[in-house]
């Protein structure tokens, strides 16, 4: 099952809202914050890594593959991520939780997280204490 038509659906409007800040020019953005939507876009426009998403929404063997050696599993696909994103399968809450894939990048002082769980589809947000963020 590919990923959910919904979450495509909100996934494309973040992307045009990261474009849209890109293009703001009355008040110019900082260079994190433009760094920021740069590489939100890039992993969110790659096909490779949407492919990726579709695949790991259908198998739990690819989210254990990930858990094990993530490198091996981008390599095999001829993924490249962006300059300082890493790939790691966290574990999600509630009571029936499930792999999350978070992409996780460093901004000079800034670390963000780029989710994707398969219940609620993509959720990006600035790193806090117990985030599960490692230096990347």
């Amino acid at each position: 099952m590919p990923i959910h038509p919904l979450h495509r659906e909100r996934l494309e409007r973040a992307l045009e809202a990261h474009e849209t800040a890109l293009q703001y020019t009355d008040k110019p953005l900082s260079p994190t914050r433009t760094k920021v939507h740069r590489v939100l876009l890039e992993l969110g426009r790659d096909d490779d890594i949407l492919k990726l998403i579709d695949d790991f929404v259908d198998s739990p063997q690819l989210a254990d593959e990930i858990r094990y050696d993530g490198y091996s599993v981008l390599s095999a696909r001829g993924i490249k991520l962006p300059e300082t994103v890493t790939m790691k399968v966290v574990n999600g809450n509630g009571k029936d939780p499930q792999p999350i894939l978070r992409f996780q990048f460093t901004v000079r002082s800034l670390t963000v997280l780029a989710d994707w769980d398969p219940k609620s589809g993509a959720c990006t947000r600035a790193a806090v204490a117990g985030d599960g963020a490692s230096a990347a």
